[in-house]
């Protein structure tokens, strides 16, 4: 027997009207039905709930009863109180009944047909029959990950242990960034009679890299070059995410310049990303007194001549 209020079950006021009653009953019986959670103990014991409550509150006189006694009229008048104790097989079979199926056991004075009727196919052969028969799409699943920055570029599969001990392989795929949810079809909860699986939201967290930095679908790295590579200029390998690639430093590249490698970035199914290299200039800490006497002479103008002095 529910040991809950049993308004507070059916999540209705205690002023509801029959209508409201059916309402709240149908929907609660639609989501906690034991055909549509298999071996699910909880929503069993949630549905047996409902159903008790619902019992009662939609018959007259035993609302009655509720109403003026509360949990008290079930301690009345022997172990079972004067409602005769809720026997849930005897209401599925008296359910069964109502809705057109095989049934029987004592009849209640309550009216299931509608209910079990509208909600679970109706009409002759219809009501739990029929319902039990009718395909049930599996439940979505919310979980998240976190994967390597390579794997969010190129793409991985990956297998994910749920807490029902289900492991489900799960592809990502190439381009997928940092707290981007992916839907991925078919990998919920299994369905039932014969029903769809639901579908897996998974939200994706990607670990951030040394050197690469992803904005957009661009990737950009800090490339250090030599004070003699600046002046003079040179070819270097500049590493990209698809490996090096030999590019041109021209003479007098300066510190902070920005170049582009096109089509080097991230690509996705729509976009392709470009790689930008911000050049550092790294000056050696010690250097011998006639080539930084020779520096010294290249330049031709006052470097922060542009600058304002103060304010």
């Amino acid at each position: 027997m529910a040991s809950k209020d049993y308004y507070e079950l059916l999540g209705v006021p205690k002023n509801a009207t029959e209508d409201a009653l059916k309402k709240a009953y149908r929907s609660l019986a639609k989501k906690y039905h034991p055909d549509v959670n298999k071996g699910n103990k909880d929503a069993e014991t949630r549905f047996k709930e409902i159903s008790e409550a619902y019992s009662v509150l939609a018959d007259k006189e035993k609302r009655e009863q509720y109403d003026r006694l509360g949990k008290e009229a079930f301690a009345a008048g022997g172990p079972e109180g004067p409602f005769g104790g809720f026997d849930f097989a005897d209401f599925m079979a008296q359910a069964r009944a109502a809705g057109g199926g095989r049934g029987g056991g004592r009849r209640t004075t309550v009216d299931f047909s509608d209910i079990f009727g509208d909600l679970f196919g109706g009409g002759a052969g219809g009501g739990f029959q029929g319902f039990e028969s009718r395909p049930q799409r599996g439940g979505d699943i919310e979980s998240e990950t976190t994967i390597s920055f390579r794997d969010a570029v190129f793409g991985t599969t990956l297998d994910l242990r749920f807490s029902d001990g289900r492991t489900v392989k799960v592809k990502i795929p190439p381009g997928v960034a940092d707290g981007q949810r992916l839907r991925i079809r078919g990998k919920g909860m299994p369905g039932a009679g014969g029903g769809a699986a639901g579908d897996l939201h998974l939200l994706v967290h990607v670990r951030p890299h040394p050197f690469f930095e992803r904005r957009g679908n661009d990737i950009h790295i800090e490339l250090p070059v030599t004070a003699g590579e600046a002046i003079r200029g040179a070819e270097i390998d500049v590493p990209t995410v698809y490996g090096p690639v030999r590019a041109r430093i021209p003479a007098g590249t300066q510190g902070g310049q920005t170049f582009r490698l096109r089509g080097k970035g991230v690509k996705t199914r729509s976009a392709e990303g470009d790689h930008y290299y911000k050049v550092q200039i790294h000056v050696p800490k010690e250097a011998p007194a006639d080539a930084v006497e020779m520096i010294e002479k290249s330049y031709t103008a006052d470097v922060r001549a542009a600058l304002n002095t103060s304010l």
